[in-house]
């Protein structure tokens, strides 16, 4: 008997084929039919095409809106070739394969933009609910390789398939399978036809074969006949002006071949992942290019730092050997405060270095905000006097709050430091104030300083930016910024050139623990 096929009949003239093999065909709107209907018309078991002897047969399972052939209403009818068969709102017509459907599906680039469209505007049902999927895996998981997984994982939901491979390629190199799957066991070596895929890298169209075993086209390919790869599917990953890889799967050991719609709806899939894959390569060189320049800032910022705290390592050390060769302890009292305050540099950049190149979670405990400021306060208070800085901390109201008291003590003391150092040219005031209320505490250092540059004042969360010249690292700052957000705070900074600064820092209460309790003003 002659080879049939129901081919889905669309305004567009792209219409899916599905052969009639020798078990028949089952449609319906159950996802174990042969052909599956997404119209609400259509019955779960709507109807069966089987053939029974040399006539093809149409039966009604028993639907709720009927099957009409050629416009009449049939429960059971023969067919012939250029029937139309209409199913609610689904019309399918019955043709007679030219020889063989044997490997015949191919789908070139025009043909793949119009069936993209097509599932996009069917406003429903299975075929779009799948590209959904894709597009939503697109926005979220933006590793290339574990989203190539992760769109593999949901063909093999969507298709009868048992193996596939995603495939990517460069220009100039060979092509590198990146995500794979497979259902089958006992295998060696990659199971995928290399005449599928050498098709798709040439020719740049979509391409199906129902029965490899039989196709005359891989010429007994070992890939095809040693794992005996019955039906195959290969669609290729196109970005927006070139090939950049292609989505290969097969039926396995499993004889059940796959359909024209099969073949569509894996290519609306891999023109949606080509786009993405070219968008992911792009991210990621330009995430390369940012890397190498912030490594270049970062060497570049770190060597000045140590530069300079090298220089007053030197001078001070040269001021203690005349003390040595000249045996005067006068010159000793010069040379090692410059050596101590050189340590106390590089033991605060080392700290900032630490705190600024890793996450990490507060280690939080109930604590008394102005307490750690008192704390700080008096043991800055020797170099304070020392330039003319009057330190305050009147306006410390007490309360508790879970905070990382040790990451917030950095916090008052870089901000405290540079206060004093801002202070430094004329002398000055720095004051602390610090309030709690339901929702957590607001805590503020504020010093009558040189002030900040406006064009500064945006940067001041930035690695290696600095108002000190050499005397800064340029990381205090960027720490202090880091460590509020990980507590889930703000720093906000009010600032003017011969006015001064105020940095006020904003923590909320953490669960019950961390609520807070005034206690009155001291």
């Amino acid at each position: 008997m002659a080879d049939y096929e129901l081919v889905l009949c669309r305004p567009d003239g792209v219409g899916e084929r599905y052969r009639i093999t020798e078990s028949g065909l089952r449609i319906g709107r159950g996802t174990e039919n042969d052909v599956i209907l997404s119209d609400k018309l259509a019955s779960r078991r709507h109807a069966r095409i089987f053939r029974e002897g040399n006539a093809l047969i149409i039966q009604d399972l028993d639907s709720r809106n009927g099957v009409d052939v050629n416009g009449a209403r049939v429960m059971r009818a023969e067919m012939v070739e250029g029937d139309k068969i209409r199913i609610g709102d689904v019309v399918f017509q019955l043709i007679r394969s030219v020889g063989s459907n044997i490997g015949q599906s191919v789908i070139d680039e025009e043909k793949a933009r119009a069936l993209h469209e097509s599932i996009l505007s069917e406003g429903g049902g299975g075929r779009l609910a799948v590209l959904y999927q894709a597009a939503k895996l697109l926005g979220t998981v933006f590793d290339i390789d574990e989203l190539l997984r992760e769109i593999l994982a949901l063909i093999f939901a969507a298709l009868p398939v048992r193996r596939g491979f995603i495939i990517l390629c460069r220009e100039g190199e060979e092509p590198e399978i990146h995500a794979s799957r497979s259902l089958e066991r006992g295998e060696q070596g990659p199971p995928l036809s290399r005449t599928l895929i050498h098709h798709v890298f040439t020719q740049k169209s979509a391409m199906l074969t129902t029965d490899a075993q039989d196709d005359s086209r891989f010429d007994q390919a070992a890939s095809v006949f040693g794992h005996q790869i019955h039906s195959a599917m290969c669609a290729p990953l196109r970005g927006r002006q070139d090939l950049v890889g292609a989505i290969y799967v097969d039926s396995g050991t499993t004889p059940r071949p796959f359909t024209n719609d099969d073949l569509g709806l894996l290519t609306a899939i891999a023109q949606v992942v080509g786009v993405a894959v070219e968008n992911a390569r792009l991210y990621n060189e330009n995430v390369q290019r940012e890397r190498l320049a912030a490594i270049g800032q970062a060497t570049a910022g770190l060597g000045h730092c140590v530069k300079n705290i090298l220089t007053g390592i030197r001078g001070g050390s040269e001021f203690i050997d005349m003390a040595i060769r000249e045996d005067n302890i006068k010159y000793l009292k010069s040379g090692w405060p410059i050596m101590s305050r050189s340590v106390d540099r590089i033991e605060m950049l080392v700290m900032n270095m630490l705190t600024f190149s890793r996450d990490r979670q507060p280690e939080r405990s109930v604590t008394d905000i102005g307490m750690l400021i008192r704390d700080v306060f008096a043991g800055l208070q020797i170099r304070a006097e020392k330039v003319k800085v009057e330190l305050d901390s009147s306006g410390l109201q007490a309360g508790r709050i879970d905070v990382d008291p040790h990451e917030i003590f950095r916090v008052i003391q870089n901000l405290t430091l540079n206060a004093i150092e801002a202070c430094e040219r004329r002398g000055g005031r720095v004051s602390a104030t610090c309030v709690y209320d339901p929702e957590g505490c607001t805590f503020a250092i504020a010093d009558t300083g040189e002030g900040i540059p406006a064009h500064i004042v945006p940067r001041l969360s930035q690695a290696f930016v600095t108002t000190k010249g050499s005397s800064g690292t340029g990381l205090g700052l960027a720490c202090t910024y880091k460590i509020i957000h990980e507590h889930g705070g703000s720093v906000s900074v009010d600032t003017a050139v011969g006015r001064g600064t105020t940095f006020t820092i904003q923590l909320p209460h953490v669960g019950t623990q961390g609520r807070v309790t005034a206690q009155g003003y001291l």
